[in-house]
């Protein structure tokens, strides 16, 4: 690790531990209010601005950096648009816009239109300041920043009961940019959200591992027991796995190192999910226990910003066509792959 990435990670840490109260994520589901005092500090840290260009008043880090802040959000369970917002002024500053003031949010669309009419599953679109608009267009992409008090918001839910809004009828006027690289902005949202993941995960096997030396079933803990080392061993390797590739795709986040993190995450998502409660058995689903916080975010973050199929048929294009000879210099040289 960088001194700087070390840097951004305690301090991210250091705010969460001061400010996030741990019955947080059940609060925001309840009422949809968000911790004030974490999103304050967040933002008085320059948090947000850590993947905004300098010349635009931002902090200059790179995507390492902004993935290893993500990280530490996903372990936590920290709710809110946090990912969102660190993304959404990343894709904003390589459009050479300014980032937003406050909370953000980014949805990827369709079409010609960079403010298309409706918007559909937005993360936290009835909550933040500024929703940003990405539109592909051919290889180049254009960013829109819309206010979002502007947008008619209908409340929806994902699997974690947090906010999934459907966005209409705009009503105000957007600043647009253009991005050369049309992939970028998705590909960075995408490696922050596998990064938070991987937060989740990381935290759901490190509490697994605690449990099982604590709970005591047929006079012993359950940790001694075969099947359930065999379980934990399993899942000690998705972490292992999944931290590797997310590290790699961060570093250099060309589309095969994502897609392939992408991919990764999601077998690793799905085994900490099941893993995991088999280990706290029924303690697991409970609303007030910490586990259900990070295992119930997995479900709703497994397919965002490109579900999992779709990065895997990504993946795979990287090496279709190829013979026999050159298939294997291709995976061995795909950290320089386009």
């Amino acid at each position: 690790m960088s001194e700087n990435l070390e840097f951004f990670k305690d301090t991210v840490e250091r705010i969460l531990n001061d400010t996030l109260a741990y019955d947080a994520f059940l609060h925001t589901e309840l009422d949809d209010t968000l911790p004030e005092s974490l999103n304050a500090a967040l933002i008085e840290n320059g948090i947000f601005l850590a993947l905004v260009p300098e010349d635009l008043g931002g902090v200059g880090a790179d995507l390492a950096d902004g993935a290893a802040m993500a990280r530490a959000f996903g372990d936590a369970a920290a709710p809110g648009p946090l990912v969102e917002t660190l993304a959404a002024n990343a894709a904003l500053g390589a459009a050479g816009l300014a980032p937003a003031e406050g909370l953000a949010t980014i949805v990827f669309a369709g079409g010609e239109s960079p403010v298309p009419a409706e918007l559909h599953d937005v993360p936290w679109g009835g909550v933040v300041d500024t929703v940003v608009i990405v539109t592909r267009q051919g290889d180049a992409a254009t960013v829109a920043r819309t206010a979002a008090k502007d947008w008619t918001a209908a409340a929806g839910k994902d699997p974690a009961g947090e906010r999934r809004d459907r966005l209409s009828a705009y009503a105000g006027s957007a600043e647009t940019g253009s991005v050369a690289d049309g992939s970028l902005p998705l590909r960075t949202a995408s490696l922050l959200r596998a990064a938070q993941q991987l937060g989740a995960i990381d935290w759901s096997f490190r509490r697994s591992v605690e449990y099982a030396t604590e709970r005591k079933q047929f006079g012993r803990e359950i940790g001694k027991f075969q099947a359930v080392q065999q379980m934990l061993a399993e899942l000690a390797g998705h972490v292992l796995a999944s931290s590797g590739i997310v590290e790699a795709a961060a570093e250099n986040p060309v589309e095969t190192l994502v897609a392939a993190a992408r991919s990764r995450l999601g077998d690793a998502a799905d085994s900490a999910i099941t893993i995991t409660h088999q280990v706290h058995g029924a303690l697991g689903f409970s609303r007030e226990y910490a586990l259900n916080a990070r295992t119930r975010r997995l479900m709703a973050w497994r397919d965002d910003f490109g579900s999992v199929p779709a990065w895997r048929m990504a993946l795979a294009a990287q090496y279709t066509g190829l013979s026999r000879d050159q298939f294997w210099p291709a995976i061995a040289d795909a950290a320089n792959a386009a």
